[in-house]
């Protein structure tokens, strides 16, 4: 089985995502980029609006699973190396990432607000944040998690450890909730995905694009089931949830493989292979809008959740293209850098 997406052509990667090219293919799937970045602007729309937005309520079920999917797919390569480089060029790497930015956001929002607020701070209410990820920042941390847990898996049978994983998955799910849940609820739900991405390109890959032009079926399938797991309120019933992540899954996957070679495409591709830059800046940037244009006086409006949308998307976007050049350190390691010279520069 391949390790990861391959295709005709190269490209480049963000530093420090999973892309990164010293732990991938030197060619992979374009279609694999543009569903990175249909995942990100799941994201981004998600801690825009929340539960405001009924189509977000209707896709909680493919949001995340999506998002480490995809994940999953650049991890064949890396996990199937030395612990050495794993826990250098991954593990280590995405823990730096995270407690850079986990500093940021802690200065630039979390004590901005608790300022207003007249909330006293005190040193343990930033370094708890060490061990006890924060806010938005959760996924990055369970990245340096699961890339060690990826390879440890290997060592057993792939039905052995498939079974354990749905296992945690049937009971994270059982009691309904979904939104807000706890990191621990998190990593015993979503790693299952991970895994499944690690293990199963090759299927999605031939499957998807043999029945592409079937993604409207398969979309309409899936917002049937959601809608009907959310309206009676059975999203406690572990098989029909993952039913509906696969259905999810498999949709983005096969528009993706309908649209390769488009303008749309090429709009996801470029915002794919970029995801790192997103997923950091976004969260910081969407705060300060939502600030803003309530002193504009544009609070609570219907079409604000969508400006703001708008607007952090590609600010997250090109300020991470600018950032990455003046202060590349930002998102990755300076020892990833040094070790992996020339390898691939940053997109």
């Amino acid at each position: 089985m391949n390790s990861g997406p391959t295709n005709r052509q190269d490209v480049k990667a963000e530093p420090g995502s999973p892309s990164r090219s010293i732990d991938r293919p030197k060619i992979r799937a374009d279609w694999v980029d543009s569903a990175k970045g249909i995942s990100i602007c799941l994201v981004v729309l998600w801690h825009t609006a929340g539960t405001e937005l009924f189509v977000n309520n209707l896709l909680i079920f493919v949001r995340m699973p999506l998002f480490f999917f995809a994940a999953g797919f650049f991890a064949g390569k890396a996990i199937t190396g030395s612990w050495a480089n794993l826990l250098k060029n991954r593990c280590l790497n995405y823990y730096y990432i995270y407690v850079v930015w986990m500093t940021i956001f802690f200065i630039s929002v979390v004590c901005v607000r608790e300022f207003r607020n007249g909330t006293p701070l005190h040193i343990s209410d930033y370094l708890i944040n060490f061990i006890s990820p924060l806010e938005y920042l959760w996924f990055i941390f369970a990245l340096a998690l699961l890339f060690a847990v990826a390879k440890v898996a290997r060592l057993f049978p792939k039905p052995l450890v498939i079974g354990l994983l749905l296992l945690a998955y049937a009971i994270s799910v059982a009691d309904g909730e979904w939104e807000p849940i706890t990191f621990a609820t998190r990593m015993a739900r979503l790693p299952l995905f991970f895994i499944l991405g690690t293990y199963a390109f090759t299927a999605v890959n031939t499957y998807s694009h043999a029945y592409r032009r079937l993604w409207p079926v398969t979309l309409a399938a899936f917002l049937a089931l959601s809608g009907t797991l959310i309206y009676y309120d059975i999203d406690y019933l572990s098989p029909l949830t993952l039913v509906a992540s696969a259905l999810g899954i498999f949709t983005v996957c096969q528009f993706c493989q309908a649209v390769e070679g488009t303008t749309i495409a090429a709009g996801l591709g470029f915002i794919g292979r970029r995801t790192l830059y997103i997923y950091l800046l976004h969260k910081i940037l969407i705060v300060y809008l939502i600030n803003g244009f309530a002193i504009l006086g544009l609070a609570g409006r219907p079409i604000t959740p969508y400006l703001v949308f708008a607007v952090a998307l590609p600010l997250s976007l090109f300020g991470g293209l600018v950032l990455s050049r003046i202060a590349p350190w930002l998102f990755e390691a300076p020892w990833v850098g040094r070790s992996q010279p020339k390898i691939a520069a940053a997109s």
